[in-house]
């Protein structure tokens, strides 16, 4: 495995929040199979299999095989029945391939997923984020956008990211074509990781 997913500096406290959302929105549904696209780190489907008392069958599918996923395969073109899984989760993967790819890769993960996409982009417009707690209603978040934000994406390895190469707007054009979107919402810790709770239409 890539030793990268395995070190504190990858799972910061803001990745680990991201874990977080990435389980409870893909259990939320009590889903009896789940496809994790990207392996990372692993922990995602650990947890998910924990969790469950390993009632839910998870598949990973990564395109690089030295992380030793369950499948290899590219995400355009998914080695997969149609429906296979009651939920898929897609997180912070489909800015690694051109966004000419991604409508491919919404209709793939479209085609083999019965209920719910859980999906998580880096949002590359800059943000400041404003937290304060309010007694009886808990901690609460103000997230401004900082219109200083190169529009330009510069990230190693990314092809382009929301805000920065690609709109929002463009991205949910995209997401409307095959998904009802049920939620979307930021880690709020780390505002880079946008996510988008996807319905099949």
């Amino acid at each position: 495995m890539d030793n990268m997913y395995l070190t504190s500096k990858y799972n910061s406290k803001s990745r680990w929040l991201s874990y977080w959302y990435q389980i409870s929105e893909t259990l939320e549904v009590s889903p009896a199979s789940v496809l994790v696209i990207g392996k990372g780190s692993g922990f995602t489907e650990n947890s998910i299999k924990l969790l469950t008392n390993k009632k839910t069958k998870v598949l990973t599918l990564d395109i690089n095989s030295s992380l030793i996923p369950d499948t290899v395969g590219d995400i355009t073109h998914l080695p997969l029945k149609k429906e296979s899984f009651d939920a898929s989760l897609c997180c912070q993967v489909l800015e690694h391939i051109p966004f000419e790819q991604f409508s491919p890769a919404l209709s793939e993960l479209h085609r083999v997923t019965r209920k719910r996409v859980v999906l998580s982009l880096p949002h590359g417009r800059k943000h400041i984020r404003i937290s304060y707690n309010v007694s009886k209603l808990g901690e609460k978040n103000i997230i401004i956008k900082n219109p200083l934000t190169k529009k330009i994406c510069t990230a190693r390895r990314h092809h382009w990211e929301i805000g920065r190469s690609v709109s929002r707007k463009q991205l949910i054009s995209e997401l409307l074509k095959f998904f009802t979107i049920e939620k979307e919402f930021f880690n709020e810790i780390n505002c880079y990781h946008r996510f988008f709770i996807l319905k099949k239409k």
